[in-house]
């Protein structure tokens, strides 16, 4: 059990063995000596986390968890009536979906209690006081069906099981916790920490020995994933909340200076599986026809691991690097096309690298917010990828392996995004919605973090998870979808044989909760007020326009959409033909 006013913080380091040290409020770290082989430590809710990993790897479907009212462990669910999904009662550390005996698992000796802070009506707290007990094998993590808030485990065996997940499984299950930090109570952290930790909390309560006062010492932490893949604990004295907020920037902090995570490898965003969004196809150079490669390759197709010069039609050259990650092909101009399939993260730290750069670090991070939500806004879907020329009315992307400090900026961010704007920048001029990358370095400087910086940029937008299913729910407007549906049909006719346009199928019309119009062409939705005035019907048009010429760099051509939309409606005596 840590000690009052200290830190206590395990990783499992690349020799394999545990490391321990304490941390004081001023960063300084003094080595931990364990009297025993195995540090022993209760898991409080981490036992979730082990339900949601066997979930996870078992493909299990269970149902949601609705939430009845009577039950106070429900306050850390959902509200009667409500239901709570596997990812949502993660991080909100709801235990009642997690119990064994309601997923039809075999039920352990004694309930399941254990949300994070001490909320039950007959004892006083959720969780009883931790007793010395036989800490639970390694196989029951695994099984996770025995597991409660009451369970112990030697931390060796924890952290050493948490390496032990697969890429994709530990990926989710980053995916699943990073919420904690936009709509939980890491959010005071968030400017810090980023996305890089990716961790359950926990909260236990144990006995401080006969005759102490007071009897029951509560205390509690965080375990989970670095965002190299790295696997840690920690542990203070207090409440989880509380914890995480004051702490994990500090060791966070500790950890980078001691380089013992890489603050610009991303263990948990390489693959991009079934997952369109995990990848980004570059058409580079989309401005500047390309005439020659030197030294010329062989055949069509991948330009290998090596660097290369490229020889522009305007007499410029430039050398790129290939990782088997660009593709070259002649097209019947005569010109040289060349496309890089790349990872998400390693496109946004591209883009970073191109359009800014890494450094200062919090305007590093708020540039990488932006692309990321620039592209998810504009990119066109493609073959298993998102699609999106290299160009300067859309994003610049750097023709090579970003630098260290741009890759760390994407990484800190990894799945982060802003709803209620689009990410539109620029390099010196900001507008209400644009941010300038002048102005962001500026207040870096000044000691802004990059959620401050994107608050200023973008003050009706907030940051939130990309892969969030709260944050993408739809909340349908019948009144605005129905306006939509017969308008189509006049529309269509219109537009018919104009170059780029493709009819949009399927249309989700959702209610916009907060910022700006948008639509979403990778999930045919558009996200309006209403119809309620001329200019909410006219955001409508706007964001339809988005979806039917999402697979045309028209589509991209904010002014094109906007002359387009006021013809249709007839506005301003704009005449339909003068507006394509």
């Amino acid at each position: 059990m840590p000690d009052a006013g200290e830190l206590r913080l395990a990783w499992l380091g690349a020799d394999g063995r545990v490391h321990r040290v304490s941390l004081d409020r001023d960063g300084r770290a003094q080595p931990v000596a364990d009297a025993e082989p195995a540090t022993v430590v209760p898991l409080g809710s981490l036992w979730k986390l082990a339900v949601h990993g066997r979930l996870l790897e078992t493909l299990q479907a269970e149902p949601p968890y609705t939430c009845r009212g009577a039950d106070p462990e429900e306050v850390y669910c959902c509200t009667p009536g409500k239901s709570i999904g596997r990812a949502e009662a993660l991080w909100r550390s709801c235990g009642r979906y997690f119990e064994p005996a309601r997923l039809g698992w075999h039920a352990p000796d004694h309930p399941a209690n254990g949300s994070d802070s001490p909320a039950n009506a007959a004892s006083g707290r959720a969780n009883p006081p931790v007793t010395s007990s036989t800490p639970v094998p390694p196989s029951a993590l695994q099984a996770a069906n025995t597991l409660d808030s009451r369970s112990r485990v030697a931390l060796t065996d924890w952290l050493q099981w948490l390496a032990q997940w697969p890429r994709d499984l530990r990926r989710q299950a980053g995916q699943d916790l990073l919420p904690y930090w936009l709509r939980g109570p890491g959010g005071d952290a968030l400017g810090q920490v980023g996305s890089r930790l990716r961790l359950k909390t926990f909260t236990v309560e144990t006995d401080a020995g006969a005759g102490a006062a007071p009897a029951v010492i509560r205390w509690g932490g965080a375990s989970g994933w670095a965002n190299d893949g790295t696997p840690i604990w920690m542990a203070a004295r207090g409440s989880s909340p509380r914890i995480v907020s004051e702490w994990a920037p500090r060791a966070l902090q500790w950890l980078d200076r001691q380089g013992i995570v890489d603050p610009a490898a991303g263990a948990l965003v390489k693959g991009a599986g079934s997952d369109p969004t995990a990848c980004v196809d570059v058409d580079y150079f989309a401005d500047y026809p390309v005439a020659g490669i030197e030294p010329p390759p062989s055949k069509p197709g991948s330009l290998g691991r090596r660097a290369l010069q490229l020889r522009f039609a305007n007499g410029q050259s430039l050398e790129v690097v290939s990782r088997d990650d660009l593709t070259w092909q002649r097209e019947p101009s005569g010109t040289i096309r060349i496309r890089g399939r790349l990872t998400l993260e390693d496109y946004v730290a591209r883009v970073v690298e191109r359009e800014g750069q890494g450094d200062p670090a919090a305007a590093g991070r708020a540039l990488a917010v932006a692309a990321r939500t620039y592209l998810l806004a504009h990119a066109r879907p493609g073959d298993g990828c998102m699609t999106i020329p290299d160009s300067s009315r859309t994003q610049r992307v750097a023709p090579r392996p970003p630098a260290a400090a741009a890759r760390a900026a994407a990484i800190a961010t990894e799945g982060l995004v802003l709803a209620g704007a689009s990410g539109h920048y620029h390099h010196d001029r900001a507008r209400p919605d644009v941010m300038a990358w002048t102005d962001a370095v500026a207040e870096a400087n000044a000691g802004a973090d990059f959620v401050t910086i994107l608050r200023n940029a973008y003050p009706r937008a907030a940051p939130t998870a990309l892969h969030d299913p709260a944050a993408s729910s739809c909340t349908p407007v019948p009144e605005a979808a129905g306006w939509l549906t017969r308008q189509e049909p006049r529309w269509q006719r219109m537009l018919a044989g104009q170059a780029g346009f493709r009819p949009p199928s399927d249309i989700q019309v959702c209610r916009l909760e907060r910022g700006l119009p948008r639509a979403l062409p990778e999930l045919r939705r558009v996200h309006v007020a209403g119809i309620q005035s001329v200019e909410d019907r006219l955001s409508l048009t706007h964001e339809y326009l988005h979806l039917a010429f999402a697979g045309h760099p028209r589509g991209q051509d904010e002014g094109f959409i906007e002359r387009l939309a006021r013809a249709l409606l007839g506005l301003d005596g704009l005449e339909f033909r003068s507006a394509l």
